[in-house]
């Protein structure tokens, strides 16, 4: 009987796994044949309440990628940033194609005291956002 219950869950998880990324229904699904505005044209037009740049931001990123390049572009902010801790990549939500155009916007502050990071990812489309984070740390210059 375990046999046989094994042999059915393997088939099960085989026959979805093979199903292809295009024969899937996504909320989010590909708009890569689309033309948008550029980023920076992108960030002009969006409400502050929404996503705004920090004042005074040691580092500032906006990209117009596909969602599929989302984890590099973290994962980069967080290396320049020196937030990365060798933390494996983020995972991509389920609902949303690959190959769908987002905006990518992220940026970082640093006072004397602290550190601030934030990012937001919006779609292009239907410009929503997706995703998004904020992180604070308290800083402690080693050059006192």
């Amino acid at each position: 009987m375990k046999r046989f219950l094994t042999i059915i869950i393997s088939f099960g998880l085989l026959v979805i796994l093979s199903i292809p990324v295009s024969a899937q229904k996504f909320d989010y699904p590909s708009n890569k044949e689309k033309t948008f505005i550029n980023e920076d044209e992108f960030y002009q037009q969006l409400k502050k309440d929404e996503y705004k740049e920090y004042d005074n931001a040691s580092y500032s990123i906006r990209r117009k990628i596909s969602y599929k390049e989302v984890p590099d572009a973290v994962m980069t902010f967080e290396k320049k940033t020196g937030r990365y801790m060798c933390q494996p990549k983020q995972d991509l939500s389920l609902t949303i194609h690959p190959e769908r155009q987002v905006y990518f916007f992220a940026s970082f502050v640093q006072t004397q005291n602290e550190e601030y990071w934030k990012h937001t990812i919006i779609d292009a489309e239907t410009k929503q956002q997706l995703e998004g984070g904020n992180s604070y740390h308290l800083y402690d210059n080693p050059y006192k």
